[in-house]
């Protein structure tokens, strides 16, 4: 019986393809030229951190329809870590997607990543929970929109002269999204296990947005932890409810992670081709990121190029220390 091999990985000039890029795999770069627009932003963002058990990557790149519009990056991350009082350390993780038709999305995106980070940081300081159901999330998730609501009625009486600070005051939060809009999740995982534990506790928490989770397994593969678009019959909607709009509910989701798993989150530029696993980008990188030894070749798996992979995109990695 005649064996079945995979192909061999097709890599042209040291990038991963899949399939036909069709167009997305030599971007030109181009700075953004929008007239009267602060067009300065560095087309990609990476970081490494390897925090107790745990090492974490991330990643932020723009995407080939923004080099084409001439449109910065929208999207953003952000790692930090934080200690309890009795010694206790977790990682915090943040992912953001500036909607494309918010001209600011991207300083917005940036901001409620960092809050995001310190907002959740100093909760744990304070509170030092034993187990991260302890934590009410939800209270934390309506603060960060609360956070995202303030900074858009800053902004805007900052471009404004002071008598007319008033109507800013009284504005609904809808009024502020054709130019400060994002999507906002984050994670908290702990970085070091109990002595009698074999895995690290994680939380995953989406303040607003169709980003997506997952756990993925070197043994079992995908597992979904939170989906990304909501699917509506054969078609996945575009609709996303964005800060500083604020949600009627949350979505929470706990886990642990495994010394063979990794936990992944990723915006919509990725998570809509990854699906379920179980589709050509999620082969991809089911055999690829578990074995990911530095931040170099994290952004080459992180790059791959495929056909209409084209938005901005943006990427954090946690896995155990070898």
């Amino acid at each position: 019986m005649t064996e079945t091999r995979r192909p061999a990985e097709t890599v042209k000039k040291g990038r991963f393809l899949i399939g036909e890029p069709s167009g997305t795999f030599a971007e030109i770069p181009r700075a953004a030229r929008q007239p009267g627009k602060n067009s300065h932003r560095a087309d990609w963002a990476a970081d490494v951190a390897c925090i107790g058990d745990i090492v974490v990557y991330g990643a932020s790149m723009r995407g080939a329809m923004h080099y084409g519009l001439s449109t910065v990056r929208q999207d953003a991350f952000a790692i930090g870590s934080e200690s309890g009082p009795d010694g206790r350390r977790w990682i915090i993780t943040a992912i953001a997607d500036g909607v494309s038709s918010a001209a600011q999305s991207h300083t917005f995106a940036d901001y409620m990543a960092r809050q995001a980070v310190l907002t959740v940081g100093e909760e744990l300081q304070l509170s030092g929970p034993s187990t991260l159901h302890n934590v009410e999330w939800s209270r934390i998730a309506r603060r960060l929109a609360e956070i995202s609501d303030e900074f858009c009625r800053n902004a805007a009486k900052r471009a404004v002269p002071e008598d007319k600070s008033a109507a800013i005051d009284k504005a609904a939060p809808m009024d502020f999204v054709q130019k400060w809009a994002t999507t906002l999740e984050f994670a908290v995982i702990r970085a070091d296990k109990e002595e009698d534990a074999a895995k690290n506790e994680f939380v995953h928490v989406t303040v607003a947005g169709d980003g997506a989770a997952y756990v993925l397994s070197r043994k079992e593969g995908w597992k979904t932890v939170k989906t990304g678009k909501r699917q509506s019959g054969p078609l996945a909607s575009n609709a996303v409810l964005s800060l500083p709009l604020t949600p009627s509910h949350f979505s929470i989701a706990f886990g642990f992670l495994g010394k063979d798993d990794c936990l992944i989150l990723a915006t919509d530029g990725l998570s809509d081709f990854i699906g379920d696993g179980n589709t050509p980008l999620g082969d991809f990188f089911r055999r690829k990121l578990p074995k990911c030894e530095s931040l170099a070749s994290f952004l080459q798996i992180a790059d791959v190029s495929m056909y209409q992979a084209d938005d901005d995109r943006t990427i954090i990695l946690l896995k155990g220390t070898d």
